[in-house]
């Protein structure tokens, strides 16, 4: 009886996951920026939400949550019922490695979400402001120098990828910074715009209309190769700085026990919504690079990102003991 029992609980377990996937969705499906509005995620959340909502036939809802380096954010879907109606955009190392620095952190980076699709990667770019006098990375460097500790650095967060570019290149350099931390790359552009922040390795897509108009200058790019949308622009390794090559992905998750078949058929949806011309074109003119990836190879992406990132993050010293 027990095993007619078990066997009766498997079927049912595959049935209601197929009739899942056959209603899915059913009402709003709500897509959590953990960072603010304007930057790069939120440019690629809103452009793949718009095209889910279309494939999906169900409005797809972005919700920015900003605070506590992603992490905010992050617990907040990781708790969220594992349905599919609450959806993560993460950048790396974003959720991936905040647990890893914080002792507090109510969540798992890898083991509380299960990963859907990559959907882009963004390069970091060494920006200054234009009145600045410094228009190479040597001519910083001195200035950074000769400032003896007073000059200052934005990133995105605790932990965050710019962060970890701010103190590589004082580490390379032979300076000291000011870390400032912003909830997302449009707020730091702000203050870097306004002369309040002397530099920042921060993402392409916020600066790229600034970079073009002249009011920030571009120094570097902190990719492996040359950002298609600045391709004059020499990368960090061109200039003779090695291990520079950081630049930030982004890909959206729900929280682990979400069905196999929901999740799956999101993949496919936005699969779809990449493959879309419409799409590449307004990702790629904002900056942005097209870098999609499915379910398997997202979640081996994000194991093969944390173990190249927790080592940068020791090297800092930002590990919680």
């Amino acid at each position: 009886m027990k095993r007619i029992a078990a066997l009766a609980a498997l079927v049912w377990i595959a049935l209601s996951g197929h009739v899942t996937a056959q209603t899915y969705p059913t009402r709003n499906i709500t897509l959590v920026n953990p960072y603010a509005a304007g930057g790069p995620a939120d440019l690629l959340a809103r452009t793949v939400a718009e095209g889910m909502a279309a494939a999906l036939g169900q409005p797809v809802v972005v919700e920015n949550r900003v605070g506590a380096g992603t992490a905010l954010a992050a617990a907040y879907v990781a708790h969220a019922q594992p349905d599919g109606y609450t959806l993560f955009i993460g950048g790396s190392p974003s959720h991936i490695i905040a647990p890893a620095l914080s002792k507090g952190a109510k969540f798992d980076g890898i083991k509380d979400f299960v990963f859907i699709a990559m959907v882009g990667n963004v390069p970091n770019v060494l920006v200054v402001p234009a009145q600045r006098p410094y228009k190479t990375v040597q001519e910083l460097i001195a200035a950074a120098k000769a400032a003896n500790g007073a000059m200052n650095f934005a990133s995105v967060g605790q932990g965050s990828l710019p962060q970890l570019l701010g103190l590589k290149f004082q580490q390379v350099g032979g300076f000291k910074l000011v870390h400032v931390p912003y909830g997302g790359a449009a707020p730091a552009s702000t203050d870097l715009l306004a002369g309040r922040i002397d530099l920042g390795f921060l993402n392409l897509p916020p600066l790229l209309p600034h970079i073009q108009a002249g009011t920030l200058r571009a120094l570097a790019v902190a990719n492996e190769v040359r950002s298609e949308a600045l391709p004059q622009l020499a990368t960090m390794g061109e200039l003779g700085f090695a291990d520079f090559d950081l630049s930030t992905w982004y890909g959206i998750s729900a929280p682990a026990g979400t069905p196999r078949p929901v999740v799956e058929k999101l993949a496919a949806v936005i699969a779809q919504v990449m493959k879309a011309p419409e799409t590449k074109d307004k990702l790629t003119k904002a900056g942005v690079e097209m870098f999609h990836k499915g379910p398997e190879e997202y979640a081996a992406y994000v194991q093969q990102d944390a173990k190249r990132m927790l080592p940068l993050i020791d090297a800092a010293g930002l590990r919680e003991n």
